[in-house]
């Protein structure tokens, strides 16, 4: 059971006219096994929702269109591989949900505030099952109970009368109501408190051990990341800067830019200095950081110098830690 994804290539466009195009996701390569989390990690803009709604081709075509590329899915539900960008539109009702689920970021406008809550769940059982109203309603209260909500009580609630903590686990247990192959959570934890996030974490590190899924964890928190991956992508302006291991890539960073995140984060290890300014990455990402004929973080590299004024691949990292990553960087050593 795999979901992989090679050389996609996915445009938006970046004026009124529609004249001028940037590459949100260049060339990209990224793949996750059944029972394995990975995670997507990045700043605001860096293309890391794109991707996951790219996948399930729900990225707005009046402005963006998918270029090139493959994204083929493997279950074992399945008699053979699919190539999800190959499908006609009306052939996409059997992936959505069924084979690929998401998480979408924000649960106060992905939930229908005039719907019952019991009522959005059953909607997805009854569009993709043959199965009676009152099985599909059976259904979605078991979902609602493995997400510690009250499935009989709760059931006739609308979203608001539920906690944004509440709100997610619903969209979580609609996510996974047709028991999909593969998870997109799309930054779940966002807008919640430490301790529902930490929940929301657990819920899915435990639908991951039962149902042995894969999972794509789309985050800008590397230590959420951390806690929950078992290997990660760092995006920045639509490329991978550096791939491989969780844990190497955060005990051994590589790239200037996943070094910068990490710095950022505040830290309570032995060498913290009360007081101290926290550190910040120089300058903010830019539609100009999307173009061609050099790196993308050249702007705002403390490494920077003339020899990145070149499109620069993701090369073979040796310099460290227990498995072999990539890193697209020409200032890196032990590059292979």
């Amino acid at each position: 059971m795999s979901l992989e994804i090679n050389n996609l290539t996915v445009e938006l466009c970046a004026d009124k006219q529609n004249d001028k195009r940037i590459n949100v996701a260049d060339s990209l390569f990224l793949n996750v096994d059944e029972g394995e989390v990975v995670s997507i990690v990045g700043e605001s803009g860096s293309g890391k929702s794109f991707l996951g709604l790219s996948i399930l081709r729900l990225n707005p075509p009046r402005i963006s269109n998918i270029a090139s590329g493959e994204i083929k899915i493997k279950c074992k539900s399945q008699d053979k591989e699919i190539d999800i960008l190959k499908l006609k539109p009306d052939e996409l009702v059997g992936v959505r949900g069924r084979l690929i689920s998401m998480i979408f970021q924000d649960p106060n406008t992905s939930l229908n505030p005039v719907m019952k809550i019991g009522e959005q769940i059953t909607e997805a059982v009854l569009a993709h099952k043959k199965v009676s109203k009152k099985s599909a309603k059976d259904t979605a209260i078991k979902y609602l109970n493995s997400m510690n909500i009250d499935g009989e009580s709760r059931f006739g609630s609308y979203p608001y009368e539920l906690s944004g903590g509440m709100r997610q686990r619903v969209m979580i247990a609609m996510a996974m109501v047709l028991e999909p192959c593969f998870l997109i959570a799309d930054e779940p934890t966002t807008a919640l408190d430490v301790t529902t996030s930490l929940q929301v974490l657990k819920l899915i590190k435990d639908i991951k051990e039962k149902s042995n899924i894969g999972v794509i964890f789309i985050t800008h928190d590397l230590t959420v990341a951390r806690s929950i991956s078992d290997r990660t992508y760092v995006f920045y302006a639509g490329q991978v800067m550096e791939s491989g291991s969780t844990e190497d890539i955060i005990n051994n960073p590589a790239h200037p830019y996943t070094v910068s995140l990490i710095k950022s984060v505040p830290s309570l290890s032995a060498d913290y200095i009360p007081k101290q300014r926290l550190f910040t990455i120089p300058g903010f990402l830019t539609k100009d950081d999307f173009s061609k004929g050099k790196c993308r973080f050249y702007s705002r590299c403390f490494k920077r110098g003339d020899e990145c004024l070149i499109d620069i691949p993701l090369s073979s990292f040796k310099g460290g830690g227990k498995s072999a990553r990539d890193v697209r960087c020409v200032k890196v050593k032990n590059l292979q």
